[in-house]
Parts: C-alpha cells; structure tokens; sequence
C-alpha cells in the first residue's frame, strides 16, 4: 500500500482512472505536462503512461531548451509536430 498526501492521491487516482478510459478507448493521452522538483517521479511516470499505451514520448527539460537560444520556438514547433 502507498500512502500519499490528499491532493497528491486524487491527482493519481485521477490519473489511473485516465489511463483506463484511454486503454478501452484506444485513444493516446494528449497534452500531458510534468512539472515539480527533480527526483519526483516525472520522468518514470511519463515512460510507464507512454509503455502502457503503447505510445511514443518526448522528455525535454529546461536545460534541452536554454541552448537553442533565438531558434527555441521554431525547434519547439518541430518537436511537438513530431509529436503529433
């Protein structure tokens, strides 16, 4: 058994209930945002929704981000039509 704080246990068992209603529908999660400090999880919760989905995913954090400088948008914009 886990044991999370209140807020944190609906926002999973929100989260389950999303992954079972994508499952029966056939239907990819679609704009998902992590966020919080490192070691939380995000990352390990994003691949387990993408295998259980049988999706692929992007990780990016701030650090992929800062380098592109000028061009950030237009290689965001690439990223995310990949994504679709």
């Amino acid at each position: 058994r886990v044991v999370l704080q209140a807020g944190l246990q609906e926002r999973v068992r929100q989260l389950a209930a999303n992954l079972t209603l994508t499952r029966q529908r056939a239907a990819p999660f679609r704009h998902m945002l992590f966020y919080g400090p490192p070691g939380t999880g995000k990352t390990m919760t994003a691949k387990i929704l993408a295998r259980q989905s049988g999706l692929d995913y992007a990780i990016m954090s701030g650090g992929d981000v800062a380098p592109l400088g000028g061009g950030a948008v237009t290689q965001l914009h690439d990223a995310f039509g990949w994504a679709q």
